[in-house]
């Protein structure tokens, strides 16, 4: 028999009230008044057995209720003597370390080795212990082994990493882990700064029966951090000089105080600029550098700051693209009048950073050799020929873009190209309602990038007419009118775009070219169609950099300087982008000037030390129901027992009834007896038969 709350125990001290109870017990009798005592024979009364217990029955009585009510309130459990010899189980222990950059802050990867160790001392020499460390994903440093020296040596070689934090990786690899061990008493034990942007995928974790999950937090008691959250970089034009203007935001957490500190541009290993500045104590601080003179091809750049206690953030890198002109071969009909393409043609001349290069071919002029010398084809209502649909056919997969303005000339055909097979029926009149409008923007959409902070910036565009275009199954519908028609088409053919336009780029059919919007959406339309827009200037550790497919036999250098050689697929070259800092392709071998060029970095939630409370992290972890195996396999646990077996409801009864017989026989209890004896000094006689004793003052 075992108890599940054993310290009540203590309460038998508790039998010793009802002893003090008798022994103190005195007699209370009432006097009554009485007239003449002469007729009374006068009796000597002595009292005798004070000091001991004269009602036995009573007493135990009492003694047993409180007994069996201490014996309730410690929950015994009857177990089998089998189950019992069998529950002395050896542990399996999985330490679980957060290496992510938010750990190499100087108090916290100290306290996260020293706590790991403290773990592994607590274990006895039977026991079993493994080693896992987890940033964005999760590796095992050591599986479960009984030679501490060997987890030991684990901890001794690891150190933070820069990468991002998520705790789902760990608990499963950790749960997989002891799986190796499945008769013995199962723990995680989570070693962390306990960032809440880790807990992504947490919630619906299972854990076997039986399995528990500890979380340790090694945070910094001062988390005091700033950081470069992002960086801004493009071309501007100077006197026909291509310069490249930078701006960094920092962001600052719980200064005690404004902080100052020097901000340094590098650019392809140059010192290209520095900013005094000085750091809100909360928020963001942007730092704007002078714009230096760059070259045409892709810079690669870095914006430092002065190093603080977590100086991993305190380096952002970035990689503008190159500058070259993105030539853009303009499409028109025989019958294009000069003025319909006016406010097209002004509004492309516009802007540098790429610069656009529109030339103007005839539809029958555009042959395969020219067409490869453009990144863009916008046919501007007008249809490809057969024979130009088939140069297109291999042109779009091998990354150009192809743009249909539809009109009135294409509409009347009914149908648009192999490309974009989409149905045309007409054109829409909205004269009598004073124009159309667009609606249902997809405004995640690369198009539309420039507007996603101005949800409206197309709301006051009217549209008088434009054609009836329907959406095939392989296209994906990018914006509407407000009748329900697609006014922008896409399609996707290997690497390039195909885009059908609805809206009409000019001032006749519509009043887009008088908005604001105009300027930048015809940009972007040309900049998106090209591939342009698809380079971004950083990305995050663990996505991954789909090469270009003009790198034949790509080399990848890491940024610790190791290479990789990606192997293709039918998708193109891909490479995990494991670690902050700077990737290199070439071609071949790794010699000359690299091909292209990613710049990655570690997410902004990683800068935020704010933890979380560790029983909001284990919320989201739940038990998973015990297999068969597992439960025959296993002792149960005392929840379980307790579960099965419920002695003290019966305990209670019995305390009850106990209480019971214990009233009844307090007022039919046994007293002492007083005996008649003799004077003193008298002869003796037979005494009398004994009456109860009773006081008679």
């Amino acid at each position: 028999m075992g108890f599940l709350v054993p310290a009540f125990l203590a309460g038998l001290a508790a039998l010793a009230i009802p002893l003090l109870i008798h022994l103190r017990h005195k007699d209370k009798d009432r006097p009554y008044r009485f007239p003449s005592l002469m007729f009374l024979e006068q009796l000597p009364i002595r009292t005798s057995q004070r000091q001991r217990v004269t009602d036995w029955p009573l007493l135990l009585l009492r003694a047993l209720a409180v007994a069996l009510l201490v014996l309730a309130f410690a929950r015994p459990v009857f177990t089998e003597r089998v189950a019992a010899a069998s529950d002395t189980r050896t542990k399996a222990v999985v330490i679980a370390i957060d290496r992510s950059m938010s750990m190499s802050h100087t108090a916290t990867w100290p306290a996260a080795l020293d706590s790991a160790r403290a773990v592994l001392r607590a274990l006895s020499a039977r026991d079993r212990a493994g080693v896992v460390f987890f940033d964005d994903a999760a590796e095992i440093a050591q599986r479960l082994t009984d030679d501490k020296s060997a987890a030991l040596a684990a901890l001794a070689s690891a150190k933070p990493t820069a990468r991002g934090t998520r705790f789902a990786p760990a608990i499963r690899t950790a749960r997989q882990m002891l799986l190796d061990a499945p008769f013995a008493a199962a723990e995680i034990v989570l070693i962390s700064d306990l960032q809440r942007a880790g807990t992504t995928g947490v919630a619906g974790l299972d854990l076997p029966a039986g399995v528990t999950l500890r979380a340790i937090a090694v945070g910094p008691a001062v988390r005091a951090n700033s950081a470069v959250r992002a960086v801004e970089a493009r071309r501007v034009a100077d006197q026909r000089r291509s310069m490249l203007a930078v701006k960094a935001r920092i962001v600052s957490r719980e200064l005690s105080a404004p902080r100052t500190v020097k901000a340094t541009l590098t650019l392809s290993g140059r010192a290209a600029g520095a900013q005094t500045v000085t750091l809100v104590p909360d928020g963001e601080t942007v730092v704007t550098f002078a714009p230096v003179a760059a070259p045409d091809g892709a810079v690669d750049g870095v914006v430092t700051l002065e190093a603080d206690a977590l100086a991993a953030d305190d380096r952002f890198v970035f990689v503008v693209p190159r500058d070259d002109i993105l030539r853009v071969a303009l499409v028109v009909p025989d019958d294009l009048g000069s003025d319909e393409t006016l406010f097209f043609e002004r509004a492309v001349a516009i802007g540098r950073a790429p610069a656009v290069r529109l030339d103007r071919i005839r539809a029958g002029a555009l042959t395969k050799s020219v067409l490869q010398q453009h990144g863009v084809a916008l046919f501007w209502d007008v249809a490809p020929s057969e024979s130009m649909t088939t140069s297109l056919s291999s042109f779009v997969p091998a990354g150009g873009g192809v743009v249909f303005l539809v009109g009135r000339r294409v509409a009347a055909r009914g149908s648009l190209s192999a490309l974009l097979p989409a149905t045309l029926s007409g054109m829409a009149d909205r004269l009598a309602d004073r124009g159309g409008s667009l609606r249902d923007l997809r405004m995640e959409h690369a198009l539309f990038m420039p507007f996603r902070e101005i949800n409206d910036a197309f709301a006051a565009a009217r549209v008088l007419r434009y054609a009836r275009m329907d959406a095939p199954a392989n296209t994906d519908v990018l914006a509407r009118f407000d009748d329900g028609l697609p006014a922008v088409l896409e399609r996707r053919l290997g690497t390039g775009h195909v885009i059908a336009l609805a809206l009409p780029l000019d001032a006749n059919n519509g009043d887009l070219p008088l908005q604001p919007a105009f300027l930048p959406f015809v940009r972007q339309l040309l900049l998106h169609t090209s591939g342009r827009d698809a380079v971004p200037l950083w990305r995050t550790s663990a996505e991954s950099w789909s090469l270009p497919d003009s790198l034949k036999d790509p080399v990848v250098r890491t940024p610790d300087g190791s290479l990789l050689r990606p192997t293709g697929d039918a998708l193109g070259h891909a490479i995990p982008l494991a670690d902050a800092g700077l990737y290199a392709a070439f071609a071949g071998s790794v010699a000359g000037a690299p091909e292209a060029l990613a710049a990655v970095n570690v997410p902004p939630s990683e800068s935020d030390l704010t933890p979380i409370d560790p029983k909001e992290l284990l919320l989201g972890v739940r038990e998973s129901a015990p297999s068969a195996a597992a439960t025959a396999a296993t002792p149960p646990t005392p929840a379980e027992l307790e579960r099965r077996q419920n002695p003290w409801r019966v305990l209670l009864i019995l305390v009850a009834l106990a209480l019971l017989g214990e009233t009844f026989m307090a007022t039919r209890g046994w007293r002492a007896v007083a005996r008649r004896t003799r004077p003193v000094g008298q002869d003796a006689v037979t005494p009398e038969p004994a009456t109860p004793a009773r006081n008679t003052r």
